[in-house]
C-alpha cells in the first residue's frame, strides 16, 4: 500500500510540473540588453513603466506601460526604433474621431469590436481594429491616419512585425 502511494506521489508531482512548462521559444525574456537598446528606450520612452524586454525573432521588444496604455516598442540589436504599438483594448474613443466615424459608417459598423492596435512604423502609421460577429470570421480592419480604411482581412491571429506588408 505504501508503494502504491508513494507512485501516485510522483505521478502526480511529475504531471504537475510538466504542466507548468512552456514551450514557447520565441519569446523570452532576456537578462541583458544592449545598452544602445537600453538607451534608445530611454531616450524615446522617458517615462515607460514595468519594461519587460523579449525577444521576437531580429527583433528585442520592449514590452510597458505608458500613460496606462499598454504598449510594444521593436528595436533592432543597434537600437534603431523599428516600429511602437499601443494597446488601446475596446475603447474606441481612444482614437481619432475620424477613424471611429469610418469604422461606425463602413461595413462593420455593427460589428463588435474586440480590440483596437495602433502601429507606428517609419513607412506607415496605422490602426488595426478587430471585430467579430456571430457566425462570421474575426476580420482585421486596417486604417491609416487620413481614416481610410486600407483593407479587411480575416483574422489570422499572426503579430504584426516591422516586417508585415501593410
Amino acid at each position: 500500500m505504501k508503494k502504491t502511494l508513494l507512485y501516485l506521489f510522483v505521478a502526480f508531482t511529475g504531471a504537475f510540473s510538466l504542466a507548468s512548462c512552456s514551450d514557447d521559444d520565441d519569446d523570452k525574456d532576456l537578462s541583458s540588453v544592449p545598452s544602445k537598446v537600453e538607451e534608445a528606450m530611454s531616450a524615446r520612452f522617458p517615462d515607460a513603466n514595468s519594461v519587460k524586454w523579449e525577444k521576437k525573432g531580429a527583433y528585442l521588444v520592449a514590452d510597458f506601460y505608458q500613460m496606462r496604455l499598454d504598449k510594444e516598442a521593436w528595436f533592432t540589436y543597434e537600437g534603431e526604433l523599428k516600429m511602437t504599438e499601443t494597446d488601446y483594448g475596446k475603447d474606441i474613443f481612444y482614437i481619432p474621431a475620424e477613424i471611429g466615424e469610418a469604422f461606425s459608417s463602413g461595413e462593420y459598423g455593427t460589428w463588435t469590436i474586440d480590440d483596437i492596435t495602433y502601429y507606428e512604423r517609419p513607412d506607415k502609421d496605422f490602426y488595426v481594429i478587430e471585430v467579430e460577429k456571430a457566425g462570421q470570421p474575426d476580420m482585421d480592419l486596417y486604417y491609416g491616419d487620413d481614416a481610410a480604411l486600407i483593407k479587411a482581412v480575416r483574422d489570422t491571429d499572426a503579430d504584426i512585425t516591422p516586417d508585415t506588408v501593410i
